[in-house]
């Protein structure tokens, strides 16, 4: 079993540096290198500053519950579906007692469980043949 006399026909495991050490074939300039980190820094700074904190759509005085229907109502899609967190804008305590109120008014037909099929008029209902 030879071992490699040379150091650079062994292999070894380095962290990458930054700036990276690109190979002599690819010819990145330093100063290429500059503007690009500017230009990412700058992008990252535009986005914190159009950050606002977005307003409730529940009331502090009103109250989650099943029978309060024009509540529950706003949270739920055209096809009966609850809508997520992030669309209706409230916070995970707040999702999670609308979720358990629709599901109880769903459960004493206050809601609907799937809401009808609105009927194109261009359609035609296909015959039955007897």
């Amino acid at each position: 079993m030879d071992k490699p006399e040379d150091k650079s026909e062994q292999f070894v495991l380095r962290r990458p540096t930054y700036p990276p050490e690109f190979p002599k074939s690819v010819e990145i300039s330093k100063q290429k290198w500059v503007k690009f980190k500017k230009n990412k820094s700058k992008k990252k700074a535009k986005s914190k500053q159009s950050f606002r904190k977005r307003v409730s759509r529940i009331k502090p005085g009103d109250r989650i519950e099943y029978r309060n229907l024009s509540l529950i109502s706003r949270f739920i899609s055209d096809e009966g579906k609850i809508l997520s967190r992030r669309v209706n804008r409230v916070t995970l305590k707040e999702q999670r007692l609308i979720t358990l109120a629709v599901k109880q008014a769903r459960f004493l037909s206050l809601l609907p469980f799937l809401h009808p099929k609105k009927k194109d008029p261009k359609k035609k209902d296909p015959e039955r043949t007897q």
